[in-house]
């Protein structure tokens, strides 16, 4: 949140309360001088005269009873050079503001009918004094000094001091601040004040304004209204700005603590609108706005104050805002301008309740200036006359006439002018004004209807018109209950509040250009129902192109399956939504947490529920359990075959094989707080709380109520802010030295005496009654102060006591400076200097700002332009003794100086820590989280206070107190504790590994065997048995094997482009080269066979040497074109996998087209198919030695291994493809090897009797 920080807020308010006590301190300045000039002139004269006079606007009109009144006639004000190098000059005002002064004529208006009814305060006169504050407290509060103190510059004194008071009442201050001030003061002396827009919540503390009444609703309900407004519309997300006085502060304290816990809603930026003319800070507020994702602006401020900010708005082109504004602008005209409402257009706004006042136009319309007289106290309407008609009266300014300028008649008809201040259809603040009057004169009223002997004060006696007391009137305005002609009832609660109403306002754009305020709803408060907010949306002018309302939340909400992730250093409102990790579930929306499933559970994909988890064995029901089941009932059904086979044929003997398959007490602040209930030391005590480490402000380190051993259990070891300690020489003797005999003799109200008494336990004469029966002892003013135990005496630890002694130098020092000016030397108008003659306050003031000494203790004293001296503090410690004793100790100072800044040093070796351990504590709401964790906020709780979750897999942090969690980049992977990525573990069949050895040796042993058959071949090239059936292809046969064996290198390794590009290629053309010959010589068998019946030697012309190895060419090449066309439509290539694990990277080939590794696997198996049934065929054709039943085994082993391979290749993850690709490339290879020439080599090496063409030709004719 940008804007307007906690300690920011204090100091706004703090410096709101200081501008009041410099005026409280200037008047009673004033009132000082004039009492001093007062009782030097008695001895003269009874004539007194006020020394200085405020110059004011203001309307008048004489009465029995004069009622004040404070308005905002005008905007601005001009302040003078306060150099005080000469007299201040009085404040000027300029901006006539129209609507102020209808509020003032308002006033007047209620007044005259008073006047005119002859039932509400009957043969009394009602009068006014009305005065223009120019919304500053600094014109409002001398102002409302005026009302209640006269302004008559000389008056006589009478002896009996009887007689009515300037004003009975007073109806204003429109603005908080300034009622907050003058409240404060006129309540010590329970002046009534009822104000008609003063809103600010702190207003209803009845113990520090105990005379203040309004009829306008308190800032708490107002802030409560809009936070309904906000709630209504889904609006959480919000910006708040506000004006830098009592009224925008206390809205914005409101706003911080109940938004967030009406509804979540936060704030995303809090900014103090400047009360000047400051483009630099205006430019700045306006880039938050328009930086922020806020869509809603919440405006608590003067109308005064927000022209500028709308003029950059204007300037800035910031549209898309929806406003919302309090009562104080929603009404203001000066924004509903066709120009503006691009900008401003859909305003929503609390507005204040409209009524009705019968007859205030026609009042209105007989305004003359010629009703008032001339002086300066009475110019309002003359201003109005000249700002209305643009006129000006004799004596015009300089250079007027001759500009062109008119002069004003008096006699301009009102009538006859277009303004907006005769248009009463809208009465707001003028209800709240009309009602105000009628409230204090319906008090009056009441209390002048009395009647003695009955009435409600002591002695039951009434008020009256002689001597009449403000607080009376406030008695009966407590109990005021009426009900306007408009039929709104009137009274007061008990924190003088009105019965809360407002209406909800919308800032219409017309199609024609033109702009409208109309009603669309009210919040209102009744004694049944509570709160109530009434919105009829259908009115609701939305300038956005949706035409309905926008959408403003900083983070949409968190749908199930998701958990809130609080984003660090940002409101509760800001949050990401996290996925819950695999096994974890929310099911509700904006959910903190994910909660794991039950054990036989696990999270659905869209992580909002909890499944039973999958169970997973070798189904009937997926393509691999179907596939092995076909497979199983085609072996079954095979075996019946065979067996049928072997049955009939049981006399044929055949070689049989067997194959297997494999995620958180200020006295300073309020001096006059006091309270009935035991304090929090006093529950610790109760409860015995010990273990905390205490840090006390400067009001309560010093105290020593709280160094009592008994305490020392649980306070002691306390650290705090002490006041500078100092020493006053000579301080202890003049204490010694007090006698009440020195003073006045009025024992009853002097502090002396009072002190005695305190001390001594005595009592001076004349004693309360009962006193000397009871055995009290009577003070005789002659008890020796050194005789007596008390700390009074005390002076070792002087801290406010020697800031009071600075003070008073500080004064002293000014004074002696002022009266050492040599005449003709000074810094006055002329050179002049100040004299006691004529001394004047602010002459004293222009010294004390270039005050500096040195006290006898070594401290220099100065103060700065804010008037503040060098900041210094003592940082004590309360130690606990041996003996049981306590002390408190400097332990180290915190200071400021012009050139290190703000200094702390702390010496902790003399410390002491209430402790077992000695040592300062450990106080973390939550202990910082580590890497390999990230922060959670809590919900509801202090941005201290969070959870560690751990990060899940793939994500780290490595930092302390991260607030997200990091995703590794795509090739690495989280540690195990969750804090460093990592590169991600590489697989694929690696030569390095036993499976990828065994396959590896298995091939070399394969290419080895062939290359040996292949020399035993090539050795007995010419034996029958190697001729038989063309050696040629038995040669290509045993070649092409080979490169079956050694294309299965290809597949172990890490993948590359060129080994996937060559594996399946080199794959592909060798077992088609392979199958090819094996046709060849089925084929070939067959042809031989068939030529030796009767007309069958024909067919041996297909099927001679050329026609075989160009057959074996053509169907090799077939092959060699499908992988061609499948590297370059599109080729195998490498890929990382991170399906199967997500903490590896499994290197594989993909295949590319599916569909070209599926023709050339298609094609083998064509070949093979057809070699297994021509063998099939030519099985049982007579030879001693017929291959065919050998290719028929070698093809059966063949087909067996690649059907097995379909389902096993598809199901193996990773690397096991690859291996169960070898292996199948391996055992049809090692099949057909062995099956193939297995048999010829034994009978060449081990039986070589029957390598000749007679024993095979031999057996062929027995058989």
């Amino acid at each position: 949140m940008t804007g307007l920080t906690k300690g920011g807020n204090m100091g706004k308010v703090m410096w709101a309360f200081l501008d009041f006590n410099l005026f409280s301190l200037m008047y009673f300045m004033l009132l000082c001088s004039y009492f001093s000039s007062a009782v030097s002139s008695l001895l003269s004269s009874s004539s007194c005269r006020i020394q200085g006079q405020f110059h004011l606007n203001g309307m008048h009109k004489a009465g029995d009873v004069v009622l004040g009144g404070l308005f905002e006639i005008h905007l601005f004000s001009v302040f003078p050079d306060l150099s005080f190098t000469s007299e201040p000059q009085q404040p000027t005002c300029h901006g006539f503001d129209f609507l102020g002064f209808r509020q003032a004529q308002t006033m007047a208006f209620a007044i005259d009918e008073i006047n005119r009814n002859s039932e509400l305060l009957p043969n009394l006169t009602l009068g006014y004094s009305l005065y223009d504050n120019c919304i500053k407290l600094r014109i409002g509060f001398p102002a409302a000094l005026s009302l209640v103190s006269g302004q008559e510059k000389q008056f006589i004194l009478d002896k009996t001091c009887v007689g009515t008071p300037p004003v009975l009442g007073i109806v204003g201050d429109s603005t908080s601040t300034s009622s907050i001030a003058i409240s404060s003061v006129l309540g010590l002396y329970r002046v009534p004040m009822v104000s008609y827009f003063a809103t600010c919540s702190c207003l209803s503390d009845r113990q520090k304004f105990p005379s203040f009444f309004r009829t306008i609703p308190s800032d708490a309900f107002q802030v409560r209204a809009m936070i309904q407004i906000l709630n209504h519309f889904g609006w959480t997300w919000a910006g708040l700005l506000v004006i830098d006085d009592d009224y925008g502060l206390y809205a914005a304290r409101s706003f911080q603590s109940d938004f967030v816990q009406s509804g979540g809603g936060c704030l995303a930026y809090l900014e103090v609108l400047p009360w000047g003319n400051d483009p630099a800070e205006l430019r700045r507020i306006v880039d938050v706005m328009k930086k922020s994702t806020a869509r809603v602006v919440i405006v608590f401020a003067h109308e005064s104050h927000m022209i500028n900010l709308i003029e950059e708005v204007v300037w800035q082109n910031v549209t898309g805002l929806q406003w919302i504004t309090s009562e104080a602008v929603i009404a203001g005209t000066v924004f509903q301008t066709p120009d503006l409402m691009p900008y401003l257009g859909g305003t929503l706004g609390i507005a204040i309740h409209r009524g009705e006042i019968a007859g205030l136009q026609d009042f209105l319309l007989r305004i003359r200036p010629d009703q008032h007289n001339n002086d300066y106290g009475n110019g309002i309407v003359k201003q109005f006359w000249e700002y209305t008609f643009q006129c000006r009266f004799t004596p015009p300014p300089e250079g007027w006439v001759e500009a062109g300028g008119a002069l004003c008649t008096g006699q301009e008809d009102l009538e006859n002018v277009e303004t907006k201040f005769l248009d009463i259809s809208n009465l707001r603040p003028e209800y709240n004004v009309y009602k105000a009057v009628y409230a204090l004169a319906y008090a009056l009223d009441e209390m002048l209807q009395c009647k003695p002997g009955r009435g409600p004060f002591i002695g039951h006696s009434c008020g009256n018109l002689q001597r009449p007391e403000p607080w009376q009137l406030v008695y009966y305005l407590e109990k005021v209950n009426f009900t306007t002609p408009f039929g709104d009832q009137v009274s007061f609660d008990e924190n003088g509040d009105a019965l809360p109403i407002y209406d909800i306002m919308n800032w219409l754009w017309l199609p024609d250009g033109r702009t409208k305020l109309q009603k669309v709803g009210e919040v209102k408060r009744s004694a049944f129902k509570g709160e109530e907010l009434t919105i009829d949306e259908d009115k609701i002018f939305w300038n956005f192109e949706s035409k309905k309302p926008p959408r403003s939340v900083c983070s949409e909400s968190c749908p199930p399956g998701t958990r809130m992730a609080r984003k660090k250093g940002e409101p509760v409102c800001c949050f990401d939504c996290i996925p819950c990790s695999e096994g974890k579930i929310s099911n509700k929306t904006d959910s903190t947490e994910c909660i794991s499933c039950p054990e036989g559970f696990w999270s659905s994909p869209q992580r909002d529920q909890c499944v039973p988890k999958k169970t997973e064995f070798l189904s009937y029901h997926e393509p691999l359990g179907i596939c092995l089941t076909t497979a199983s009932l085609l072996g079954t059904f095979i075996c019946v075959v065979i067996l049928g086979i072997f049955i009939s044929h049981r006399r044929t003997p055949i070689v049989s094989y067997f194959a297997t398959c494999s995620c958180l007490s200020d006295r300073q602040k309020f001096p006059s707080f006091f309270r009935t209930i035991p304090s929090d030391a006093f529950q610790v005590v109760r409860q015995n709380v010990t273990g905390l480490q205490w840090m006390a402000s400067e009001a309560g380190i010093a105290g020593t109520v709280f160094q009592t051993p008994h305490l020392m259990p649980y306070l002691v070891g306390t650290i705090g802010i002490a006041i500078r300690r100092g020493e006053i020489a000579g301080l202890r003797d003049f204490l010694l030295q007090i006698r009440p005999d020195q003073h006045s003799n009025d024992y009853r109200s002097s502090m002396v005496a009072q002190f005695w008494e305190y001390t001594f336990q005595c009592r001076f004469t004349p004693p309360p009654e009962g006193w000397v029966e009871a055995g009290g002892a009577l003070c005789t003013e002659q008890e020796d102060l050194e005789k007596v135990e008390t700390k009074f005496l005390d002076i070792s630890n002087l801290r406010p006591e020697y800031n009071v002694y600075k003070a008073v130098y500080a004064l002293a020092y000014a004074l002696d400076e002022m009266l050492q000016c040599e005449p003709g030397r000074g810094p006055f108008s002329g050179h002049s200097c100040g004299n006691l003659q004529g001394l004047e306050p602010w002459q004293l003031v222009y010294y004390l700002e270039k005050v500096n000494f040195t006290t006898p203790f070594g401290d220099q004293v100065s103060f700065d332009e804010n008037g503040d001296a060098l900041p210094i503090y003592d940082i004590m410690n309360w130690l606990w003794l041996p003996d049981g004793r306590t002390k408190l100790q400097k332990v180290g100072e915190v200071k400021m100086s012009a050139f290190k800044g703000e200094e702390l040093t702390i010496d902790e070796d003399k410390i002491f820590w209430n402790f077992e351990s000695k040592k300062p504590p450990r106080s973390v709401c939550s202990e910082s989280c580590t890497p390999g964790t990230r922060m959670a906020r809590k919900k509801g709780e202090p941005v201290c206070c969070f959870d560690c979750i751990p990060c899940s897999e793939g994500k780290i942090s490595n930092m302390t107190d991260s607030t997200e969690c990091i995703s590794c980049p795509e090739d690495f992977w989280s540690s195990s504790q969750r804090d460093q990525c990592f590169p991600k573990k590489t697989e694929f069949l690696s030569y390095h590994e036993p499976l990828g050895i065994c396959l590896t040796t298995a091939s070399l042993l394969g290419t080895i065997i062939c290359a040996v058959v292949l020399g035993i071949f090539i050795s007995h090239r010419r034996t029958p048995i190697v001729r038989a059936n063309n050696s040629e292809l038995s040669f290509l046969l045993l070649v092409s094997l080979k490169l079956c064996f050694l294309c299965s290198l290809l597949f172990i390794g890490r993948p590359r482009l060129w080994t996937c590009q060559l594996r399946h290629a080199a794959f592909g053309i060798s077992f088609v080269l392979c199958v090819s010959c094996i046709l060849v010589k089925t084929m070939v068998v067959l042809a031989v066979f068939k030529a030796s019946k009767p007309g069958g030697g024909a067919s041996l012309k297909w099927f001679g040497a050329m026609q075989q190895r160009g057959t074996v060419i053509v169907l090799t090449s077939i092959q060699a074109a499908i992988c061609t066309a499948w590297l370059v439509s599109s080729s195998p290539s490498p890929h990382k996998n991170t399906q199967y694990h997500h903490d590896k990277i499994i290197y594989e080939c993909v295949v590319g087209s599916t569909v070209g590794f599926a023709v050339l696997l298609g094609y083998i198996g064509l070949l093979a198919t057809l070699s297994f049934l021509t063998a099939f065929i030519a099985r049982n054709l007579p030879d001693s030695f017929n291959e065919a039943k050998l290719i028929t085994f070698s093809m059966l082993i063949f087909c067996a291994v690649w059907v097995a391979f379909v389902p096993a290749y598809i199901s193996s993850p990773g690397k096991y493809a690859d291996a169960v690709e070898v292996f199948a490339i391996l055992a049809s290879s090692f099949g057909l090897l062995v099956s193939l020439f297995g048999p010829k080599c034994y009978i060449i090496l081990l039986r070589p009797e029957k390598n000749t063409k007679k024993a095979i030709m031999g057996r062929g004719i027995q058989s």
